[in-house]
């Protein structure tokens, strides 16, 4: 189909992401990359960026009071990472050491 009138590149883009089924891979990216605006500077520092896959968030942090820390904060990490994304993207977190 032979196009007539100029479009945009955010217009081609988006329209790709959604005929490719790429849109739930582009939230989970997101998802990790607010880790760190999310949980500040010092936080991440002492841990990996996360990986999310399937509404899994998994984050590596090797000290054990921190993890135990994070877990107790969890289902607010994950309020506000959705809230953020305005969909749900993260249904759970694990920490790993």
């Amino acid at each position: 189909m032979k196009r007539l009138e100029p479009e945009s590149i955010g217009d081609v883009l988006r329209r790709a992401i959604e005929e490719e089924n790429m849109t739930q891979r582009l939230l989970e990216t997101r998802a990790e990359a607010l880790w760190r605006p999310i949980m500040g500077e010092d936080i991440a520092a002492k841990s990996t960026r996360p990986v999310v896959k399937n509404g899994l968030m998994t984050v590596s942090v090797p000290a054990a009071a921190l993890r135990h820390e994070l877990m107790m904060c969890r289902s607010s990490i994950i309020k506000i990472i959705n809230e953020t994304l305005n969909a749900e993207v993260v249904r759970d977190i694990r920490f790993i050491s």
